[in-house]
């Protein structure tokens, strides 16, 4: 056992309203500057860019996982991560059909760039990324289950987009893997809104530039850098999740 670093949100060029600086090679490479072991690439609604991440991260590290942050209905964001690029393609093709057919303003959302491991652009995403998917927050996990992902809400202390914001609770029957937190401080004041209360509480940079890579982050006990083994560390920490790193104490201490 040892223990890795991750940090599970982050957005890359194809993300409106991320930094065109967040190209794949600018991450990996600041992710390894900062010795993060595992990352993901979670772009609004799409998961095309962490393909050329992961690409770069087999050369030297780090790991990348395939992800999205998407949008459903109720306008709540969801983390969804996957082992392989072709899953995650697959639930990208399924959300880009659920958006509405609006065009992106690159002038005042900016632009939404598909860029290669080689800093080359490939493409413009022409529609806009920063809507909802006709999808409910139970069709999307249920998807998402089904298809071996982890599942994490974003930001649950958020005044928007978030879980909590939008439902006024989390729910204690849909099966997520773990919470994200924003703003440790607020983790008290929300507990009550918590069904689950065996939840893993995570915290991750939700980067937009570089410099904010990895300055969230969470430290996964496992055998090796690998995505059974970051499922397994989720589940394995179960209520003692609620353990934010630099807290000493649980989280109700925190």
């Amino acid at each position: 056992m040892r223990s890795f670093s991750c940090d599970f949100h982050i957005h890359s060029t194809l993300s409106p309203c991320a930094r065109l600086e967040m190209s794949s090679r600018n991450i990996v490479e600041k992710s390894r500057e900062v010795g993060l072991d595992i990352i993901a690439i979670t772009d609004h609604n799409v998961t095309e860019n962490s393909v050329y991440a992961a690409l770069l991260g087999k050369e030297s590290g780090p790991m990348v996982l395939f992800g999205m942050e998407m949008q459903t209905v109720e306008e709540i964001h969801l983390l969804a991560l996957f082992e392989d690029y072709e899953t995650a393609m697959a639930l990208q093709e399924l959300v880009y059909s659920l958006l509405p057919p609006v065009d992106n303003r690159p002038d005042y959302f900016g632009d939404q760039v598909v860029v290669d491991e080689h800093d080359n652009i490939i493409r413009f995403e022409q529609r806009l990324l920063l809507n909802s998917a006709n999808i409910s927050v139970n069709e999307a996990v249920a998807w998402i289950k089904a298809h071996d992902g982890l599942v994490i809400p974003s930001h649950i202390d958020s005044p928007s987009f978030s879980i909590i914001s939008q439902l006024g609770y989390v729910p204690g029957d849909i099966p997520f893997d773990a919470l994200e937190i924003a703003d440790r401080e607020k983790l008290p004041t929300l507990l009550p809104f918590i069904k689950a209360k065996d939840l893993p509480i995570v915290s991750f940079s939700d980067a937009h530039c570089l410099e904010d890579i990895g300055r969230k982050r969470i430290s996964l006990d496992m055998e090796e850098a690998s995505f059974r083994e970051v499922a397994r560390a989720l589940r394995g920490l179960g209520s003692t999740a609620r353990r934010l790193e630099g807290c000493e104490e649980d989280i109700e201490a925190c």
